[in-house]
């Protein structure tokens, strides 16, 4: 018997074949696609504007190796590599800065843009090029051809363009002066809410108690003068008492919560004078702590030009959208930076006046196109200082920031590549337009120093401050640059050894340049410390030695509060308190992956800390208005250096700063451990399965992974339980750490040493998609020089 479908049936599955057949063809079309946005590896192009063939090789980790016969050349050729490689990745960073993301992305990037196109950036950068010298114009006249050159090469715009159904705009020359100036907001801008928080804060609680919750500095400090701050006294009774406050008791936290100031403050250099290495030479090592994402914000490069005997050779990473080499050795110098958090930008008040006899405003129209949607307009209110960002029945304040500054962005940056010592690169330092860097130089004699790298704003009507919460008087807006001969500066320490870990690093009254740096929120010292105290451990150094210290987890800091935890409950008799006392004993006091002590004990301080800042902030606000009216707390976040407070309290253990409604510290301590017992419980189901590898796991992400998960397992980075956390050397959290590690001594880059993060290419059918990321993850030093080329592509002049 034959079984007969019926022609329904014939027709059904007929047309389920051809779809099956479309969708088959349509995902061979989006591979070929992907495949023909890969870039050029190999064979022979022409490159308009090289004046002599230019090599492009690759090593297995995708680092490139450009030769070339002039800086000029390489520079184009650099350019061109950038925009193959990572053209969509420079749009964005462009876009952010100019806050233009959402004629790419649509309506969801709406509240970025609105919130960046206040700075009108893209009008200042604009600005800002025509006042260039005609050798940085024409510098980066060339990248943009490059950039531009390696973009049109491609067989088929980059695959994140085939994604969003869009195309790719040009680069611009201006367009590298918004990358900095983005670099500017990742670096600086984070600090504009926090410091105008200490401006109210001060004028609520008084300049006594402001100091005191809020100081500059104490025991972990670790200056490079050797300066110190002492804490303000504890207030007395009459000054500060939670006993006597109409405010309501603290709110139970959730335990592991932490401020965002005292999670992401990172990045270390340190370096070692040429007495203390083999071979006579200065050695430095560096890492860069930032946001990590796929692909790596850097991207290994290394430069030859000309040939033979007189080549010379750079080798370090570059940021795609510039023309320079960010970190890395030049064979004469090497150079690392971390991040100095100075007073780089002041909120100016502008008294209003009802009779309109104000200061001067101007109010800017500002159009933000959206893809798929209308046009948003928006009024930027302009002073001769800068935009009005915030405003009250009152007062307009106005952000007076270096960027804005003729001057705050130059590519001067670019002449560290010619720097021959350490005093070269100091002049160089002190005249780049930059977001201010702990520069720390390292050169083939041996010689060793530190100093600000960017421009210094001066004025002569009052000095820069050095204590925090202050408005600025329109008079007292510094107008000029600091004279590169008052720049702080230290040279040839006596003892042969320089760190930097964002805290502070010379005492407020300093002989040069303490005070024209201010105190824009520096780190707690731990890390530095730890630093310092590793360096001085050791009488002689190599390039692995000096890249061990990037993998200290010693925790401690902490220890004394695991002391105190320990203590505490061994006099409770509570049985949680005791279960964690247990849990103390097992711990090795390091921040491992499969310990519990560690996460334990940071998250008691976490308890505490955040239970003191509420109890006390709430007595101590004259205003009385704490939260808003849905009852949430309304800003004033405590950063790390809030350490020194709360540790003063808890020895001394006065009553009248004994949060309420506790009878005791102790009965206080033990609420906050029972706290921390029923907060980990809950996660894990017991204290022994609470392990800090449990909570810091690494989420390295593609951008377009965070908006479409499904893509995670294509795009992503593979998650791992990490060791390392805040204040020591080995920062890593699971979105942030070292976006790369170096090590290398100028004149000695065959022992040098480079690990990256996250991967070279930002295409993910490259072969150097997330390569060397397990090397970084797990530690294994790899060359900073590039090894055996695995590719080769040349880039000849264009046919005349």
């Amino acid at each position: 018997m034959t079984l007969q479908i019926s022609r329904p049936l014939r027709i059904a599955r007929n047309l389920i074949l051809v779809a099956i057949l479309l969708l088959l063809l349509a995902l061979a079309a989006a591979w070929i696609a992907m495949r023909m946005s890969l870039p050029a590896l190999a064979g022979d192009r022409s490159l308009a504007g090289v004046k002599s063939a230019v090599s492009v090789s690759r090593d297995t980790r995708g680092t490139v190796t450009i030769a070339a016969a002039d800086m000029a050349d390489a520079v184009r050729a650099l350019g061109f590599v950038h925009g193959q490689e990572r053209f969509f990745e420079m749009d964005l960073t462009r876009r952010s800065a100019a806050g233009e993301l959402s004629a790419l992305l649509g309506p969801v990037t709406l509240p970025m843009d609105r919130d960046k196109r206040r700075h009108r950036l893209r009008a200042r950068m604009t600005a800002q090029w025509q006042k260039l010298t005609a050798a940085e114009r024409t510098t980066l006249s060339a990248y943009t051809e490059g950039v531009n050159a390696g973009l049109g090469a491609l067989a088929v715009r980059p695959w994140q363009y085939l994604l969003l159904r869009t195309g790719a705009d040009p680069w611009r020359e201006v367009d590298s002066l918004l990358v900095i100036s983005e670099m500017y907001f990742m670096l600086q801008a984070r600090g504009f809410d926090d410091r105008f928080e200490d401006i109210m804060l001060r004028q609520r609680v008084g300049d006594r108690l402001f100091d005191w919750l809020k100081p500059m500095g104490g025991e972990w400090d670790a200056a490079l003068d050797g300066s110190s701050v002492v804490p303000a006294a504890m207030p007395a009774v009459s000054e500060l008492d939670t006993r006597a406050t109409t405010a309501p008791a603290p709110a139970a936290s959730v335990a592991e919560t932490a401020p965002a100031n005292d999670l992401i403050a990172g990045s270390n250099n340190w370096a070692v004078g040429g007495a203390l290495t083999g071979h006579g030479g200065a050695m430095l090592a560096n890492d860069m702590h930032l946001g990590l994402g796929v692909p790596n914000i850097w991207f290994r490069t290394q430069i030859t030009i000309g040939a033979g005997a007189g080549a010379q050779r750079l080798a370090g990473v570059t940021l795609p959208g510039l023309p320079a080499l960010v970190v890395g050795s030049n064979g004469h110098i090497a150079w690392g930076f971390t991040n100095n958090y100075g007073q780089w930008f002041d909120w100016v008040a502008l008294p209003k006046s009802a009779a309109g006899g104000g200061p001067a405003i101007a109010a800017v129209r500002e159009s933000i196109t959206v893809k798929g949607g209308e046009n948003v307009e928006i009024e930027v209110r302009e002073s001769a200082y800068g935009p009005i960002l915030r405003s009250d029945a009152a007062t307009d304040y106005a952000l007076s920031w270096v960027l804005y500054r003729d001057g705050g962005v130059n590519l001067q940056a670019s002449d560290m590549l010619q720097a021959r010592n350490v005093d070269d690169a100091i002049a160089v330092a002190q005249r780049s337009g930059m977001p201010h860097q702990n520069v720390l130089i390292a050169d083939r004699q041996g010689n060793l120093a530190w100093t600000v790298m960017g421009k210094i704003p001066s004025s002569e009507a009052a000095p820069r401050r050095s204590t925090r919460g202050r408005l600025t008087a329109a008079a007292e807006v510094p107008l000029k640059w600091l004279a590169t001969s008052d720049y702080p500066l230290v040279r040839n320490p006596p003892d042969g050894r320089l760190w930097t870990a964002n805290s502070r690093q010379l005492g407020p009254d300093a002989g040069r340049g303490g005070d024209v740096i201010g105190d824009g929120g520096f780190d707690l010292g731990a890390r530095a410390m730890q630093i310092r105290d590793r360096l001085r451990e050791q009488k002689t150094f190599d390039e692995k030695g000096l890249h061990a210290i990037h993998f200290d987890t010693e925790s401690r800091f902490i220890r004394r509060w695991a002391t105190l935890a320990q203590s505490t409950a061994r006099t409770s008799g509570d049985d949680k308190a005791r279960a964690i006392d247990t849990e103390l004993t097992r711990w090795n006091g390091r921040a491992d992956p499969d310990q519990t002590g560690h996460r334990i004990v940071r998250a008691f301080r976490q308890q505490v800390m955040d239970q003191l800042w509420k109890a006390w902030r709430g007595a101590a606000d004259r205003s009385g208005k704490t939260t808003d009216a849905a009852g949430k707390d309304k800003g004033f976040s405590f950063e790390g250096k809030f350490e020194y407070p709360a540790w003063q309290a808890l020895s001394a253990r006065p009553v009248h700063l004994l949060p309420m409604p506790y009878r005791s510290w102790d009965q206080f301590l033990v609420a906050q451990l029972a706290a921390v017992h029923d907060d980990l419980v809950k996660q894990h189901g017991s204290l022994q399965q609470a392990t800090w590898g449990q909570r810091n796991i690494s989420r390295i992400k593609h951008p377009f992974s965070r908006a479409m998960p499904f893509l995670s397992s294509l795009l992503d980075m593979p998650a791992a339980a990490l060791a390392g956390d805040n204040n020591m050397p080995l920062v890593a959290a699971p979105t942030f750490g070292a976006s790369e590690r170096m090590v290398v001594a100028p004149g000695h880059e065959e022992q040098a040493i480079l690990t990256m993060p996250g991967g070279q290419s930002g295409h993910p059918l490259s072969p150097f998609y997330g390569a060397g990321h397990d090397d970084w993850l797990k530690g294994r030093p790899t060359p900073l020089l590039a090894g055996a080329p695995q590719h080769q592509l040349r880039l000849a002049p264009s046919p005349q």
